[in-house]
């Protein structure tokens, strides 16, 4: 990355996510971790609807049954499944690093 916009927008989100509590070591892997998940549903998005092709569903029973389970808006749902997921490892992190940083009222 050497484009100055691209770079500015990293910078922005550096600085909005140190500015919420992430520790400065974890910044980049939550800006990776965003792009692998917003990358990857693009790509399921792009692929064929049917990107399992069963000639012999008894070799595959379960599987069978779980393709004809999912019905339509497969991509959709698998993206929502890992953004939750997502945002609940961030909001996580937030946490341990807010209480690692609390001062102990213990006696």
């Amino acid at each position: 990355m050497r484009a100055p916009k691209v770079l500015e927008q990293y910078e922005h989100a550096v600085r909005l996510l140190t500015g919420v509590g992430f520790a400065t070591a974890e910044v980049m892997a939550v800006i990776t971790a965003l792009e692998n998940l917003v990358l990857g549903s693009a790509l399921d998005l792009a692929a064929p609807e049917a990107m399992w092709e069963l000639p012999d569903e008894s070799a595959t029973p379960r599987l069978a049954r779980a393709l004809e389970a999912v019905g339509p808006g497969r991509a959709d749902a698998a993206f929502e499944l890992a953004l939750e997921a997502f945002i609940g490892h961030c909001r996580a992190l937030l946490a341990a690093g807010r209480s690692a940083a609390a001062p102990s009222h213990a006696p």
